[in-house]
């Protein structure tokens, strides 16, 4: 591996893996990057949290960001590689979900470990198509500085309007980005699934969250107290919820 090849992959990770122990990687939520974990713990019991953090956005806001799951899932295997020979963990929250999911279907495609377990936050079953409003929305009449400015908003973090104006394009090109997915009918998810609902939701309501998981994978299903983005707060009903799931087989 050049030294520019190991920079790229390193780059991958907010913080880097440390040597040796359990890593739960993080897919970040759409429009934003590894930030959107600041508020997580950096580990929960024995478990390093690890953040991902694609090229277009945040520190590698320089660097072209993937125009399609299947780039994204290949290059962040690349990355991966080095760390699947200990057990390690998939989270996602909502946009993230597909995501994890291709990158999982690239690690088997490889044949390289799985992780153990799949936390998907917010997000049906993904056969059944795609998930919250701003996937349907007209992307040339939206105004998405104005949606990111209330995201973040809603998030409980202030934005500068340079910043929301950088945040819209990402948002922007991950929406472009999910309008391609597909999730083929008979597809499976080669590891478990913990899919996680949140009982205030109002972008992907609860109800919508569970039903047909287990159609493509092998799925638990947990509804837990709280709106959408309390996900990325990480809040102490999340806290022990991942302190249970996380829990060595």
């Amino acid at each position: 591996m050049t030294a520019g090849v190991a920079l790229s992959a390193i780059r991958w990770f907010v913080p880097p893996p440390g040597p040796g122990g359990r890593l739960l990687f993080c897919f970040p939520y759409a429009g934003v990057g590894a930030s959107s974990y600041r508020q997580w713990p950096r580990r929960i019991d024995d478990v390093q949290v690890c953040g991902l953090q694609p090229p277009g956005r945040e520190n590698r806001l320089r660097e072209s960001p993937h125009r399609d799951h299947a780039a994204f899932a290949a290059d962040l295997v690349d990355a991966l590689t080095p760390y699947v020979d200990r057990e390690f963990f998939f989270a996602g929250h909502c946009g993230g979900v597909p995501f994890a999911l291709d990158t999982i279907d690239e690690l088997a495609r490889r044949g390289l470990p799985l992780p153990t377990r799949l936390i998907a936050s917010s997000w049906g079953a993904p056969q059944r198509g795609l998930y919250g409003r701003l996937n349907f929305v007209d992307l040339a009449a939206v105004d998405l500085v104005a949606e990111t400015t209330a995201l973040f908003g809603r998030a409980g973090v202030p934005m500068r309007t340079d910043f929301a104006e950088l945040a819209a394009q990402v948002l922007r090109t991950d929406l472009e980005v999910q309008r391609g997915y597909r999730f083929a009918a008979g597809r499976r998810v080669p590891c478990p699934v913990t899919v996680v609902a949140w009982t205030d939701d109002d972008v992907v309501p609860p109800e919508v969250v569970a039903p047909g998981w287990d159609e493509c994978a092998d799925v638990t299903a947990e509804t837990l107290d709280g709106r959408h983005l309390d996900f990325l707060h990480c809040p102490d009903v999340l806290r022990d919820a991942l302190r249970r799931w996380l829990i060595r087989e």
